[in-house]
């Protein structure tokens, strides 16, 4: 006898000897064997083969996610499989699955004589439930086989036999079997093979697919279709002759020809995905099977659509990435998030989330600056001060400027936030209680703010603290809400939730919000501030703010509807500066954009705040007050219902020309049958009265004062309230550090001054300046004093001390820290 065929005998014998083995210990030794190796029914529950099926709102998928052993399974009971494929699968792997009790003892001799015949092994013995033992003690990877290994198993399968039905065995099994290139499951394997169910497989697929687990790399469906295409003959043969298929199906499956398609792993929404996934595993989640997205990709697509073609047209004003995020206001649900203008391109860090990065995001916070001073009694009638200003800051003095250098002197405070003037927000901002935007922010979403009050200051008004796209979104939503927060949502649990109106927190008074809404939805609010109207005209309204960062760095476009909030960032995400881009120019077409195609599946738009919230009155749109006789102009505007104006005007008064008047003094008397208004305004503008030139805002062509400072003398009381007092230092709001202890006694300069004519102002020897209700200086001019400073919120007050003069006083508020 050769060499070779002796190896071959002493093969089949070691084969037939270990197949012997597997026959007396699992007869002889059963009882003992068994007693000690236990049931592996407690790992049915082992999900290393299911991988994770993330799909958007509506079930398409987005990215599908291997387990940790690399495994795509999509497990399905046992009754979606669909006949064929079980059929097949036992055909060719156990006939006599039901009939055993684990271990099949006629395959056993049939496969002893088939090894010892053929002089190699040329069948196995092993039942589906051992196989099953194989796979869930050894969690699909690959171990060594011995003999004892082997009674193991079988003893194993008897007992899990003992414990669990047939159908569940069936079906674990099923689930965990390999069919290649990660696929586990027959429903895995036909959708990735075929792209359909396995219930909906031919039988000439199910048999092709069930013959592929026996050697998954030999039988590749790529590499060796020839391979696969024999066995799946026999088997088809074989289902024949076990008359579990008919004579004329089994002539269709021969005849069919089997088309492989090319696995299909989807990468849609990426960074959207990849927060998915962060926030499961943050929760300490290990998801598996399909996760249901609030995504809807037909919007996602579009919108990164829209993203490449801004970006091309922006390419020549230096600005390469972009960002954008859609929530659904009811439920806070996101509906598109795409993180840049591309994922896979490096030049511009697209694997870079912006919607996740924290950025300045400029104007964009003025609106909660807005909210909170509506929420303290101001209203968006009110005349605000747009002029040169300086405030005291721990680290020195801050004086914010407009973003293109010039003052718009007085205006309402609704065209001020919906021009995103600089100085009138800090105003607001210095009247607040110390820290108290800051906590309004973080209560509405934006947790990245987390340095204290003092590290941002008075200039987190304009944005200077660092906050993400997702964040900022969440506040908006906020305001599309009436005030109150609801968490953005990315994945729910159970798909009919999707759509859920959700219950939130309130953080902001809903009249509040809605003053802000309508402040941020009227075009022509926008015109002062923007020169135009900017790209916002869509159809129907819409509350928008736009932001830009210091530099030009980051351009920012906020806005929401009824039913919709869309957040969008343009920029650089090396924080690399545009071509002075600002927040209109720059994200605001591609938020235009974004939030038409958005709304195109909202059939019915509900207005922008709820109906009774606010009420109208007639005012004098200068003023805000009610119209007095002097005022020539009246205008609706929205007030909390209940909270209208109670005041009239007493900032416009008839006057005329004064021929005599001298110098320094007044150069209008009044004259109730004057045909001229006067606007009377208060000291904070004397400086910016004062630089308008001739023909400008504010005067006339002749240089004359259309606006006048202090009172017109000769108007009946306003005669006796010519003269008054004005406080230069500290400015309103001001904000003091107090040094360490053992800094020696620390002081601040207080100082006044008067709005009078020169005549008028001999009149006033002497002030008192009262801090907190006790005089701690007198001062003959100029008004000067000192005080030694003490911590906490303090009120001054500056009186004449003669108190006969009928002078008027002034007062203000500081803060020592």
């Amino acid at each position: 006898m050769s060499r070779p065929r002796k190896r071959f005998f002493k093969a089949a014998l070691a084969a037939a000897g270990v197949v012997g083995i597997v026959a007396l210990g699992t007869s002889v030794l059963s009882r003992g064997v068994r007693a000690a190796v236990g049931e592996p029914s407690a790992h049915l529950a082992d999900r290393w083969h299911e991988g994770q099926q993330i799909t958007d709102r509506k079930g398409r998928l987005l990215r599908e996610v291997g387990s940790e052993a690399g495994e795509r399974g999509r497990p399905v009971q046992l009754e979606e499989m669909g006949d064929r494929i079980v059929v097949a699968t036992l055909v060719s792997e156990d006939k006599r699955f039901f009939e055993h009790d684990g271990v099949d003892g006629l395959a056993i001799v049939r496969a002893l004589a088939q090894n010892v015949k053929g002089v190699r092994i040329v069948s196995g013995a092993s039942t589906v439930t051992q196989q099953l033992v194989k796979l869930l003690d050894a969690e699909g990877q690959p171990r060594k086989r011995t003999v004892g290994i082997k009674i193991t198993e079988a003893a194993r399968a008897q007992n899990l036999e003992e414990v669990v039905d047939k159908r569940t065995i069936l079906e674990a099994y099923m689930n965990r079997l390999a069919y290649g290139h990660g696929l586990s499951g027959p429903e895995a394997a036909a959708r990735g093979y075929f792209g359909v169910s396995s219930r909906d497989l031919s039988w000439a697929q199910a048999a092709w697919l069930a013959v592929l687990p026996r050697a998954p790399s030999f039988l590749d469906s790529y590499t060796h279709p020839e391979r696969v295409r024999l066995r799946q003959r026999a088997l088809l043969d074989a289902l024949r002759d076990e008359g579990m298929m008919s004579d004329a199906d089994h002539a269709r499956a021969v005849a069919e020809a089997v088309s492989v398609r090319k696995i299909e792993r989807p990468f849609h929404a990426p960074h959207f995905v990849d927060a998915v996934l962060r926030e499961a595993k943050a929760a300490g989640e290990t998801p598996r099977g399909a996760t249901r997205t609030t995504l809807d990709l037909a919007l996602q697509e579009d919108a990164e659509g829209l993203v490449r073609t801004h970006l091309a047209a922006l390419a020549e004003r230096g600005a390469q990435n972009a960002a954008v995020i859609v929530v659904d206001n009811a439920s806070g649900e996101v509906l598109a998030w795409v993180g840049s203008g591309s994922y896979w391109d490096e030049s511009i860090a697209g694997q870079v989330d912006m919607v996740r990065s924290r950025r300045q995001p400029g104007s964009t916070l003025k609106p909660f600056v807005y909210a909170l001073a509506f929420g303290a009694g101001h209203t968006p009638a009110d005349a605000l001060a747009d002029v040169p200003t300086r405030f005291s800051e721990s680290g020195g003095t801050y004086a914010p400027g407009n973003f293109d250098g010039t003052f718009e002197g007085p205006i309402s405070a609704r065209e001020a936030l919906a021009g995103s003037l600089n100085v009138p927000a800090v105003r607001l901002a210095a009247e607040l209680r110390e820290g108290q935007l800051l906590e309004t922010l973080r209560a509405l979403g934006m947790e990245s703010l987390d340095k204290d009050a003092r590290h941002y200051g008075l200039s987190l008004a304009l944005g200077t603290g660092e906050v993400t796209l997702r964040e900022l979104a969440e506040g908006y939503v906020a305001l599309a809400r009436g005030g109150e927060r609801i968490p953005l949502k990315i994945a729910v649990n159970d798909a009919s939730a999707l759509g859920r109106p959700a219950s939130g927190t309130r953080v902001l008074d809903a009249g509040v919000a809605a003053l802000v809404t309508e402040s941020l939805s009227d075009p022509l609010a926008r015109v002062r501030g923007l020169h135009g109207r900017g790209p916002f005209d869509l159809g129907y309204p819409v509350a928008v703010k736009t932001g830009t960062s210091s530099g030009h760095r980051d351009t920012w476009c906020v806005g929401y509807t009824h039913e919709r909030t869309v957040a969008v960032w343009v920029g650089n995400a090396d924080g690399a500066p545009t071509r002075e881009l600002t927040g209109a120019s720059g994200a605001g077409p591609l938020f235009a954009d974004v939030m038409r195609r958005a709304m195109e599946e909202v059939t019915t738009r509900a207005p922008l705040w709820e109906p009774g919230s606010l009420e109208t009155a007639e005012v004098c749109p200068f003023s805000g007050k009610l119209p007095g006789p002097a005022c020539a102009d009246h205008a609706s505007r929205h007030f909390v219902t209940g909270h209208g104006p109670k005041e009239t005007c007493d900032m416009h008064v008839r006057a005329s020309r004064s021929p005599d008047a001298r110098p320094g003094e007044a150069p209008f008397r009044c004259d109730r049958e004057g045909s001229r208004a006067i606007v009377v305004l208060p000291a904070a503008f004397d400086g910016w009265l004062a630089s308008q030139p001739a023909g400008a805002p504010g005067r006339d062509a002749f240089g004359m004062p259309w606006f006048a400072r202090s009172q017109v003398p000769g108007c009946g009381e306003a005669a006796a309230e010519a003269i008054g007092l004005r406080i230069d230092s500290p400015a309103a709001g001001s904000v003091f550090v107090y040094a360490p202890e053992g800094a020696g006694e620390q002081a601040i300069t207080l100082e006044a001054s008067l709005a009078a004519s020169a005549e008028a102002a001999r009149q006033v020897e002497a002030v008192e300046f009262v801090i907190d209700g006790e005089v701690v200086g007198r001062s003959r001019f100029p008004y000067r004093t000192t005080w030694a400073v003490a911590r906490g919120d303090h009120e001054l007050l500056v009186r004449p001390a003669d108190p006969r003069l009928g002078v008027r006083t002034s007062s203000t508020r500081f803060s020592v820290r």
